[in-house]
């Protein structure tokens, strides 16, 4: 009687492995690219819901609240003037600064502000670029001296090379993204 010892993989069994790695590595490649677009949504949405808050603190308490941009800490503080921070209605105690990579055990890490003034004009030449914006007792969008704002401004957020644009309307302080 003749035993064959079958040692190895055949044909079949080599190409079905090469099969499933090649699925594994796409579902892996396409789970991480939603993370990336998820993660500068989020960024996104936090900070056009904060920019609103200031809004409607500015409006409610008739007095101007706003937002200063620290881009090279990838954070942001609302304040209402003279340079007062606003308390956090979500985290009792502490003031409302959003720093992207300490937020929510790091959620927005490397968010980034696309600018080292954040806030530009569209078109460019309409005004200068600033580190902050404020808004007045009707929602009207100002520099820091209370003067309306006569530009639409952006804010731009960017993660992995990927920018997204907040849009800041002139007059109204209708924010668009």
């Amino acid at each position: 009687m003749i035993v064959k010892n079958e040692n190895g993989f055949t044909l079949i069994e080599l190409v079905l492995t090469i099969i499933i790695v090649i699925i594994l590595a796409t579902v892996v490649s396409l789970g991480l690219s939603g993370l990336s677009t998820a993660r500068l949504n989020n960024a996104v949405n936090k900070v056009v819901g904060d920019l609103r808050y200031a809004q409607q603190l500015a409006i409610s308490t008739q007095s101007r609240h706003g937002m200063t941009v620290d881009p090279s800490a990838a954070q942001y503080t609302i304040y209402r003037t003279p340079a007062t921070a606003v308390p956090d209605p979500s985290n009792l105690g502490k003031n409302l600064v959003v720093i992207f990579n300490d937020y929510q055990q790091g959620q927005l890490a490397g968010v980034v502000f696309a600018s080292a003034t954040p806030f530009t004009t569209v078109p460019p030449a309409c005004g200068a670029a600033r580190s902050a914006i404020e808004f007045n007792s009707i929602g009207a969008p100002t520099d820091t001296g209370g003067t309306v704002l006569t530009c639409t401004y952006t804010l731009t957020l960017s993660y992995a090379g990927n920018p997204w644009q907040i849009t800041i309307q002139q007059n109204t302080g209708n924010l668009t993204y």
